[in-house]
């Protein structure tokens, strides 16, 4: 049996023996159960149990020849068609459940490893509105970039074509965030409390509703959405702006 096919059948929620079934079907052709039980060499009862599975799915018909059912797989067209059906039944229905969330839970995503930290980093600057100010606690940091590796150009790019602002308060002065200022002094904005911190990482807040806890020590980010929650940071962030001095 084609492993890889087996596979990709189950990525399309069918479980290991309706896949075994289904591919058998498509070599043998028209069949009755028994030349099925053979093929996949599973037990008689679970190839019936299998076999009315699929049926019920629409993948497999049944007939009768005399006194003995055959059985055969319908178009493999079948997978399309039943993906684009249940692409409208969840076009209608996202909006529909989302209605149910209460709001004033936060909704909370974790991305962990640098594939998921980078995808995160240039979906955020690309969703974010032209304008927007990215309000950061705590220094940019060398990691960040050593994270980001050659996507940090990608990025660098979104934001100087939306003219999205890093607002960024220092706990120390490190050259990272003096190139940034003399490099692009427009786009950002920097403050300095000179503190002895730890450098395991800062949080960023997204217009108002997103905060963002992000990780120095290894390549992970949380994100919250909550206005509340949010608001509550941006507090903080106010204030500590309000006490910090310019770089100069």
């Amino acid at each position: 049996m084609n492993e890889h096919l087996l596979t990709q059948l189950q990525q399309l929620n069918l479980s290991t023996n309706e896949a075994n079934v289904y591919l058998a079907l498509l070599s043998i052709g028209q069949t009755s159960a028994g030349e099925i039980i053979k093929k996949t060499v599973l037990h008689r009862s679970v190839v019936y149990e299998t076999l009315d599975k699929l049926i019920g799915k629409k993948l497999v018909f049944k007939l009768q020849k005399g006194n003995i059912a055959h059985f055969q797989a319908t178009d493999p067209e079948k997978f399309s068609q039943n993906a684009l059906h249940q692409a409208e039944i969840a076009k209608e229905l996202v909006p529909q459940l989302k209605g149910l969330i209460d709001q004033t839970l936060p909704e909370i995503t974790i991305y962990e490893g640098l594939e998921a930290y980078r995808r995160f980093w240039i979906d955020s600057v690309t969703k974010m509105p032209t304008g927007s100010i990215d309000y950061v606690a705590g220094s940019i940091g060398d990691k960040w970039f050593e994270y980001m590796g050659t996507f940090n150009k990608k990025y660098q790019k979104i934001r100087r074509e939306k003219n999205i602002i890093w607002k960024f308060i220092a706990f120390e002065e490190i050259e990272v965030e003096k190139s940034l200022i003399a490099e692009q002094p427009d786009l950002n904005e920097c403050r300095i409390i000179r503190r002895k911190v730890t450098k395991s990482g800062n949080y960023n807040i997204f217009n108002d509703d997103t905060l963002v806890l992000h990780s120095a020590i290894e390549p992970m980010i949380i994100e919250i959405k909550n206005k509340s929650l949010v608001q509550v940071f941006k507090d903080n962030f106010d204030i500590l702006w309000d006490l910090a001095e310019e770089i100069k």
